[in-house]
């Protein structure tokens, strides 16, 4: 399977830098998001930003920056979750344009773009992830995007990985930038509706199974901010955890579905990526050993080929 890369081979036009803002009732955060995003020291081209039906004061905070800025897009639409902003970003999103993924409660550092161009380079990339920089309503937001001095990670395509073990190699939405070609793959997505599992798990595992080539930028961060209202703090039963998993399998057989794609990859596809991958990534992604992993994917290959047959008949 070819990379996403390839497609900029062919580029002739200037890349275009967007940001791209989900928000939902985040009145007490969205001017810190909004102001972190239009003093950034290389600016964005154009900002939009996708409002959920929202039922707070957001709207009008929106409309100041609206008034104050030719380049902001505001679009409104029901509350019908996160992955719905996204399909209604699409007829909105041109060609040429990396997209920068921003949450209305999250802000960017004042040279987050600047420092991942100068990182990546100005030839455009599939899918780019950084880390978080945590910190409290309390506390000052991070002011510099620089946390370290690692260089980028670049990975090879991890589709094979995540379609057998479901390998989550990403961070959260506001870490995650994307070109508009793939955005364009993933997008629109028809189970938008489905809020039991989040946007960022659906663009980092769809990602991954359409072939994507990686980058993680570990010398970066963005200003993600601890609050209550955070997913990740809410309480989540067992059959929760159940209908999460059945949310993202149904995603995976649709890409999957969509592409042709095998739902599980062969062997020898898998081993490359595994080997690919290198000691600190399989350690940090908790993977077992290549014979292990090859056994688990024999049974799911049998188990897949015996459904399959059964739904034939």
């Amino acid at each position: 399977m070819r990379g996403l890369r390839l497609i900029r081979l062919i580029r002739f036009m200037q890349i275009k830098y967007l940001c791209l803002i989900n928000n939902y009732n985040n009145e007490a955060f969205l001017r810190e998001c909004l102001d972190s995003v239009y003093s950034q020291s290389h600016p964005f081209d154009l900002v939009i930003l996708i409002d959920d039906g929202s039922t707070d004061a957001s709207e009008r905070i929106i409309s100041e920056f609206a008034k104050r800025y030719q380049n902001f897009q505001f679009i409104k639409k029901p509350n019908e979750g996160q992955f719905s902003t996204f399909n209604a970003a699409l007829p909105f999103i041109s060609d040429h344009t990396q997209i920068f993924l921003l949450d209305g409660d999250d802000i960017f550092p004042l040279d987050y773009l600047e420092l991942t161009i100068r990182l990546l380079g100005n030839q455009g990339w599939d899918f780019a992830f950084c880390e978080q920089q945590v910190f409290l309503n309390s506390s000052t937001p991070p002011n510099t995007a620089l946390i370290s001095d690692q260089l980028p990670h670049f990975f090879s395509t991890t589709s094979a990985l995540t379609r057998s073990r479901g390998c989550w190699i990403g961070n959260p939405t506001s870490c995650i930038s994307v070109s508009s070609e793939l955005f364009k793959k993933i997008f629109p997505y028809p189970h938008y509706r489905d809020r039991s599992f989040w946007a960022d798990n659906l663009i980092i595992y769809a990602s991954s199974i359409l072939g994507a080539e990686k980058v993680h930028i570990p010398s970066l961060g963005v200003g993600w901010r601890d609050h209550a209202s955070n997913d990740g703090k809410k309480s989540y039963s067992v059959e929760d955890i159940s209908v999460k998993e059945h949310a993202i399998n149904q995603a995976f057989e649709w890409y999957c579905s969509k592409y042709g794609i095998p739902r599980y990859p062969g062997f020898f596809e898998f081993l490359a990526e595994y080997h690919n991958l290198g000691d600190y990534w399989q350690k940090r992604l908790d993977l077992p050993s290549a014979y292990r992993m090859f056994n688990r994917l024999i049974r799911k290959s049998i188990k897949q080929f015996l459904i399959n047959k059964i739904k034939r008949n």
